[in-house]
């Protein structure tokens, strides 16, 4: 089995969706690897709360940094006025721009970065004018 194949058998897919809004998510595809149970701790552990992080996800911080990889994409493109794409220049755009983030690792020449994980689709929108409403509340 060449190298090539093997890394291959290691990518999987994760969707990281808003748990009331479900047309808020992004999908990743992560290199098992790289993201390995050490890279994920030490990911987490630059950021407060890693410890809560990795119980809420069983112990796994392999999860845990996955999910938290995808929270902050999702922060991220929200803040941008929202993306949606699949594939293509995009998603490249949008993987090297959070791996860029402190803490993140940065690029190494591979489609996954130092963490392991890159961005290949998304659904992102912020609210348009149409679907909020106003309500006036009293004093």
């Amino acid at each position: 089995m060449s190298a090539e194949n093997s890394q291959t058998q290691n990518l999987k897919r994760y969707k990281i969706s808003d748990s009331w809004k479900d047309d808020i998510s992004v999908t990743l595809e992560v290199d098992h690897d790289k993201l390995t149970q050490e890279r994920a701790e030490m990911f987490l552990r630059f950021w407060t709360g890693a410890a809560d992080r990795i119980e809420e996800e069983d112990g796994n911080a392999v999860r845990a940094a996955i999910r938290s990889f995808g929270v902050d994409a999702i922060y991220h493109m929200l803040g941008d006025l929202g993306a949606s794409f699949n594939g293509g220049h995009t998603a490249t755009h949008w993987s090297h721009k959070i791996r860029d983030n402190e803490g993140f690792g940065g690029e190494d020449g591979t489609p996954h970065g130092w963490i392991g994980i890159r961005i290949i689709a998304a659904e992102a929108q912020s609210p348009s004018y149409d679907e909020v409403e106003i309500k006036e509340l009293s004093a």
